[in-house]
Parts: structure tokens; sequence; C-alpha cells
């Protein structure tokens, strides 16, 4: 089986830098794309690849021999309704076209809990959180293997190793680490998780309890469909 390579996008944000961490720790082959090379020491010191990009524009260059992607970009939720746009839907849109061209294995996508209910966001996350639901919507169809997390609100406490399983109906929604959604990316590419949507909060379910069973759900019904209501 061809070794693993991962394309992390969005390696400099606060989460995808954690992301980034974590596959270096598991010594797993990382390629990172950064928009700056000013940011190229940070990943050249975890032995990573390092591809320049620009979500706005083509970037399918990155994708040159990669078996799995991680999407972690997203918009600071202050930039306006044209970075959310670009970086929120248009480009994760863009980087399922080109998982599928290129047959990549997995395709994990961070996204947020509010994609389940935009329209029940609050104004300033209203579009946010829409454009989030549109490109998860869009991933789930195009026809790559896929994972989408969608935790609630992020913290940058230290890793709590536990979560809670939410959904649309969830209202309670305990504070997640940025750190337990590192892990949770990387655990999907290692246990090879696919076509499933996972929401969750923070909690006291160990996180590796959680996905092993959601990786033995998928071995035993490896042949359903992917989720269509997201």
């Amino acid at each position: 089986m061809k070794t693993l390579k991962v394309l992390l996008i969005g390696a400099h944000g606060r989460t995808g830098r954690l992301i980034a961490a974590r596959l270096h720790e598991e010594a797993i082959s990382l390629r990172a794309m950064l928009r700056k090379s000013a940011h190229k020491s940070e990943f050249a010191a975890m032995g990573a690849e390092i591809v320049l990009g620009d979500l706005a524009n083509d970037f399918s260059h990155a994708f040159d021999d990669i078996t799995h992607v991680i999407y972690a970009a997203g918009s600071a939720h202050d930039e306006g309704v044209h970075e959310q746009r670009a970086i929120d839907r248009d480009a994760v849109m863009r980087t399922a076209d080109y998982a599928k061209r290129r047959r990549v294995r997995q395709l994990v996508v961070v996204s947020a809990l509010s994609a389940f209910y935009p329209e029940r966001s609050g104004f300033a996350f209203r579009h946010y959180s829409r454009m989030k639901r549109e490109a998860d919507a869009y991933v789930a169809r195009r026809g790559v293997p896929f994972a989408i997390l969608r935790p609630g609100p992020l913290s940058d406490e230290p890793a709590h190793g536990a979560i809670a399983l939410a959904d649309a109906l969830t209202t309670h929604k305990p504070q997640v680490a940025r750190a337990d959604v590192a892990r949770i990316a990387v655990q999907c590419v290692t246990l090879g998780i696919r076509d499933r949507l996972i929401a969750f909060v923070g909690g006291d379910q160990p996180i590796d309890i959680v996905l092993n069973t959601l990786s033995l759900q998928h071995a035993q019904h490896a042949h359903h469909a992917a989720p269509t209501s997201l």
C-alpha cells in the first residue's frame, strides 16, 4: 500500500499548526500548504515538505503525489462575506475537485457545528455558517472519500482527550479544544474513517473509543450510501 502522504491546507492556522504537530508526532509524511514563504521555517523544522498556494486561485499543484488531504483553513468571523465565501466554501469545493481528480484516498474537512443551522446562528456567524454548510454538502456528494468534522465552539485550552458527539439538536455546547480537533482529524486518516459526518463538542467520551467505534461501524457498513442530510 502506498505510504501515507498528507496535504495539510491551512497549515499555519491555529488548528492547522496543531494538526501539523500531530502528524509529525505520528511520523506521517506531511506537505504543508502555506500562503507566505515567511512561515516556512516552522514547518521545515518538522521535516515537512512545503508548497506555496493561494486558496483564491488555482492550487491544484499542491496535490501531486498526495494520498490524503486535511482542509483546516477558515476565515476569521470578522473578515467579511467575501473572505468567507472564498475560504469557507469555494476553496473547499475546489479542494474536493482536485482530490477527486487525483484520486486521493480521503479528504478530511474541518467545518463547524453551526453548519447544521445557519439560519439560527447570530448575524455575525450566519453567512459563515451557510458557507460551511454548502461546502460540506458539496464534499459529501463529490465522490471523494471524506470525513467532515463539525466541532462546536473552539478553545485554545490543552487537549482534554474526550468529546461528546453532537447533532443539529444539541443545545448544550461545551467548548472543545483545538488540540482535540487536531487529534480527531489525524485519527480519521490513520483509522480510515470515511464518508462520515462527525459533529462533537466538549465532553467525557474518550476520543479513541468514539473513533474506534465509528471505524468499526464503517467496516461493517462499507457499502452504505454517504449521508445526504448535512
